[in-house]
């Protein structure tokens, strides 16, 4: 069962990882190729990333005691460029925040107001759990839609992480 401090901050280290790797593998791509609609929950492979890093900037923002009521503006992600630039930033600031965590922090209640106005709880390591979960689940989009423009993603499995010596 993942619930210590330090179970966290090897989730998120990993986390990071495999969001670089994934910005590695959408580099080539062509501005066409980034927003070309192929489906997919977030219709292109910008549409999906821009989503994953605005995920990551909501959930920070809520770890902080704050609830965004939208995602950030898309002009902020508008380019693969802006958009790097915005995400390192955030998983800088959740790795900074998952390192200070402590057992007593992590079970601690989250409250947050979500998009839709509805108020939610649930401790923090569950929340955080979540996040990382919901980053893997649409990294593995970005690598379907990679492969759907005939591109081939680098893998992010969480073994060649380990291999890779990451940790």
């Amino acid at each position: 069962m993942i619930s210590s401090p330090g179970d966290i901050a090897t989730l998120f280290a990993y986390t990071r990882w495999a969001s670089g790797e994934t910005l590695e593998s959408v580099a080539g791509l062509t501005a066409e190729e980034l927003t070309r609609g192929i489906g997919g929950s977030f219709g292109s492979v910008q549409g999906t990333l821009t989503h994953l890093c605005g995920a990551d900037w909501v959930w920070l923002e809520r770890w902080h005691g704050r609830s965004p009521r939208s995602l950030p503006e898309a002009e902020e992600t508008s380019t693969l460029e802006a958009l790097r630039v915005k995400w390192e930033d955030v998983l800088e600031k959740q790795r900074a925040f998952v390192e200070q965590l402590t057992p007593q922090r992590l079970a601690e209640p989250l409250t947050y107001v979500s998009f839709k106005g509805d108020t939610f709880t649930y401790p923090l390591v569950e929340a955080l759990i979540h996040l990382t979960n919901h980053g893997t689940y649409h990294r593995g989009q970005v690598a379907t839609l990679l492969r759907q423009l005939g591109k081939q993603p680098k893998s992010t499995d969480y073994l060649v992480y380990l291999r890779a010596g990451s940790k």
